[in-house]
């Protein structure tokens, strides 16, 4: 069985959750930063990170990592830079599976134009949902599929019928993914002009009839639910 690898290039907020929720998932894991103070944090959160160059000629990734068998994700602080560090990791690695994170769309559009294979947008909202996917250790799981491994990940809405047996309740009462393996990452209320409340944001949701729930998880547990609900996707 071969050796799986990864790599995290920077170590601000992003990229520290990243790492806590990956590194043991890998058989051999390392930090990368640009400067002493992301070194310091990193250790202090228990990786050994190292210092390393933008002009570098990775031959440091060569010589410690299986490239057929890695992973790396580049989340400096700066899009500019991550946009560099992309280009010259392709340059070199035609094949090696990249991961960028982007401050705003445009540099989204950047990163993928210089070879990331995904690319995550920092966006207010998208960073407030992912921050609560990563507090669940039940969907670390899913979260390490959306960003690198598989595609079989469905974001669905599912409406509320009346007399479904969750509704009245509060939305932090029910735990919907404890039983069908789904995380719900908004619902909108149809009593206040179809307005989102983002899970992550903490609102304590009274659940009503014809309110609809935004759900991500694989699709047959998506099916399971919507039918437990008594609903339709």
């Amino acid at each position: 069985m071969n050796s799986k690898s990864a790599v995290v290039f920077g170590f601000n907020e992003y990229a520290k959750q990243i790492a806590l929720q990956i590194a043991s998932e890998y058989d051999s894991f390392a930090v990368f930063v640009r400067n002493e103070a992301e070194q310091t944090a990193a250790r202090a959160a228990g990786f050994n990170a190292e210092l390393f160059d933008l002009s570098e000629d990775w031959k440091l990734i060569e010589e410690r990592f299986d490239t057929d068998n890695l992973m790396v994700f580049c989340a400096l602080d700066n899009d500019a830079e991550n946009v560099f560090l992309t280009i010259s990791l392709r340059s070199i690695f035609e094949e090696l599976p990249i991961i960028a994170l982007a401050g705003d769309h445009e540099s989204a559009a950047k990163m993928k134009s210089a070879g990331a294979n995904k690319v995550m947008p920092i966006l207010q909202i998208t960073a407030n949902v992912i921050t609560e996917m990563l507090e669940k250790p039940t969907v670390t799981e899913v979260l390490h599929d959306i960003l690198y491994e598989q595609s079989f990940l469905k974001i669905a809405q599912i409406v509320v019928p009346e007399g479904s047996f969750i509704v009245g309740k509060h939305l932090h009462d029910i735990d919907l993914g404890e039983e069908f393996d789904v995380l719900v990452l908004a619902i909108v209320d149809h009593e206040m002009a179809a307005t989102f409340s983002f899970t992550s944001r903490g609102h304590n949701h009274h659940i009503d009839p014809e309110d609809i729930l935004v759900v991500i998880g694989y699709e047959d547990n998506i099916s399971a639910l919507s039918e437990a609900l008594g609903a339709h996707k």
